[in-house]
This record gives C-alpha cells, sequence and structure tokens, in this order.
C-alpha cells in the first residue's frame, strides 16, 4: 500500500494506470512514471512492483528529512527502489541527498536503488511499441486462431515477418489478424522485436520462451 498520495502540486500530470499484472490502478505523478509503469507490466523478468512503496528518513544540516521513493520493485527475485526523474534534474544538490539517503538505506537490507530518467526512456522504441501492444492485451482472442498463427511459425522454413504470418494465416481479410498477435506478443507467447524500431508488417515475428526477448530494458 502507498505510504503517500500523488499529487499536482507542482503541475506535473498524475493518473492512474490499469495494471494487468497487479489487477488494480497505479497511481503515477509524472509522464515518466507513468511509462515506466508501462514497462514495468509488460516486463515478464518484473514480478510485482508498487508506488509510493516506503518512506526513507534522514539528516542534512541539523534537519530530519523526508524522502519517498516512486517504486519498489522486486526483478527476478531481487528488490529495487527506482526514483523517475527528469535527466536535467538528476544533479540538483537536493536530489543527491534523496538519492544517497536511498542507497545508505538500501544497502544493509539488500536492497538495489535505481534512477529512471526521460532520457533513459526514450533511447529507443521500446516503450513506445510496448504501448501499441497493451491496447491489445486485454482481448479475448479464440484459442483456434492462436494454433494457427503458433503452426504457422512451427512450420516456417526460415526467419518470417508479421505480413507472412497474416498472409498465410488469414488471406482473405490479414488485417483482422493483426489484433491477435499483438495480443498474444504482449503475453509473450510470440516475440517481435521492440527496441529497433516501430513494430509493422515487416517486423520479424517468432515463437519465444516467457522472457527471452527482454533484454536491454532494465535500468
Amino acid at each position: 500500500m502507498a505510504v503517500r498520495k500523488v499529487s499536482n502540486r507542482g503541475g506535473n500530470i498524475v493518473g492512474h494506470f490499469p495494471s494487468l499484472k497487479l489487477g488494480r490502478m497505479v497511481a503515477f505523478e509524472s509522464l515518466i512514471e507513468r511509462d515506466f509503469v508501462y514497462l514495468l507490466d509488460y516486463e515478464p523478468t518484473v514480478e510485482r512492483f508498487a508506488e509510493q512503496p516506503l518512506t526513507i528518513q534522514y539528516q542534512h544540516a541539523g534537519k530530519q528529512r523526508r524522502y519517498t521513493p516512486d517504486f519498489h520493485v522486486i526483478y527476478r527475485g531481487h528488490p529495487f527502489l527506482f526514483e523517475c526523474k527528469p535527466a536535467q534534474r538528476v544533479a540538483e544538490p537536493e536530489n543527491q541527498l534523496k538519492f544517497a539517503a536511498a542507497r545508505q538505506w538500501c544497502q544493509p537490507q539488500g536492497w538495489a536503488f535505481g534512477i529512471v530518467t526521460d532520457e533513459y526512456l526514450a533511447r529507443n522504441w521500446r516503450i513506445t511499441n510496448i504501448k501499441v501492444l497493451t491496447q491489445f492485451a486485454r482481448y479475448a482472442i479464440p484459442p483456434e486462431t492462436k494454433s494457427r498463427i503458433f503452426a504457422a511459425l512451427v512450420a516456417a522454413p526460415g526467419p518470417v515477418t508479421v505480413s507472412d504470418v497474416v498472409h498465410q494465416v488469414q488471406p482473405q481479410d490479414p488485417q483482422s489478424l493483426m489484433i491477435p498477435i499483438l495480443h498474444m506478443a504482449y503475453h509473450h507467447e510470440v516475440a517481435l522485436p521492440l527496441n529497433e524500431g516501430p513494430i509493422t508488417g515487416a517486423s520479424q515475428l517468432t515463437l519465444t520462451a516467457l522472457g527471452s526477448e527482454n533484454g536491454g530494458w532494465w535500468p
């Protein structure tokens, strides 16, 4: 449970994200936080996460200070605290004090502390593509449709694209097969390359084991 409510008193954007992984609404108070939640909700190596998870108390200049990191994340069984912050503000002295206090608190707990910036999230196409996949995550896909897609991938003699599979499985109405493919990609039943460019008909489509295509995202 969050230790404090999100606030827009500084003019930041607040809202709630409907998490499939957690089965509840997740509060965010910046666009960086919102985009990080898209990432956390999609990645299979993230077991669970929580916003505004705890408050760290520390001393500075003879005064008691308080700092609440943005997220607690369990990644591959290991606990992390994360702060989401614009890259241009990371070096501000006040923030550096908070980050130092967080690292000091984490060390004896066996936790780790990380900073997620807007520059980090924008470094490739991953977030943009995850947002596309998320739109189709809740669709109900008939099992027979999934079976035909799986069969096409298993039978392929070499690399195939989304368009190849679409026209092989459903040539009479190829556009209608895009939703099942995007749904299956969100749920890691098939894999699409997410980092290099936008998802298109020319994107390579493969079978994948859970978690095998998520490299390169971790802050």
